[in-house]
């Protein structure tokens, strides 16, 4: 009988050890902070979050001074601020109709995404201004000024074009994206 309790022994305490290997391997685990989660690492690009309808939210692959040149045109948009200084020096005439249109959803908030380079050498931004109930999806189209009018005023952003959808529901955008993770379609 003594043999047999050193053999339960023994048998408890190899699983015991190897219980001790699994837990250590298992929980050794390097901890992540909630801030790494959000941080891109060294050498890593910024990770944004993606919308329903435009699909991936920030640059894209173009410049930053792109980028924040079209989020300023975007939040002057939104606003309904016709007199911004951005949108007087954008080159680009706004229409009194563009602007009914978007303050007839009462715009809460915009969103800019798809940042990238045409072929033509515009920059295009896919934007969805968004309101309570509808919201409107379109593309703006950016140029350096220097490519327009032979370098007098370079590193200038100007607006080349900016297309502009028809009004939709969100529940109706809801509805038809719902399974449906496609980004959305360039316009052309």
């Amino acid at each position: 009988m003594v043999v047999h309790y050193r053999g339960k022994r023994l048998k408890t305490a190899c699983f015991l050890v190897a219980l001790c290997f699994i837990a250590q391997n298992l929980f050794s685990q390097e901890i992540i902070e909630p801030e790494a989660l959000r941080r891109p690492e060294r050498g890593e690009t910024p990770r944004y979050p993606k919308d329903l309808v435009i699909g991936n939210l920030g640059g894209g692959e173009v410049s930053e001074g792109a980028y924040l040149y079209a989020r300023n045109i975007l939040t002057a948009i939104t606003a309904g601020n016709r007199n911004a200084q951005v949108l007087a020096n954008s080159g680009f005439s706004f229409t009194e109709s563009m602007f009914d249109n978007i303050r007839s959803i009462r715009p809460r908030d915009s969103r800019l995404g798809g940042g990238r380079y045409e072929p033509d050498g515009c920059v295009s931004f896919l934007i969805r201004i968004i309101g309570p109930q509808e919201s409107i999806t379109g593309e703006l189209f950016i140029r350096q000024a220097d490519a327009m009018d032979g370098g007098t005023a370079a590193g200038r952003w100007l607006v080349d074009d900016l297309l502009l959808e028809g009004k939709r529901t969100l529940a109706d955008i809801r509805d038809s994206y719902r399974y449906d993770f496609s980004p959305y379609e360039r316009f052309y």
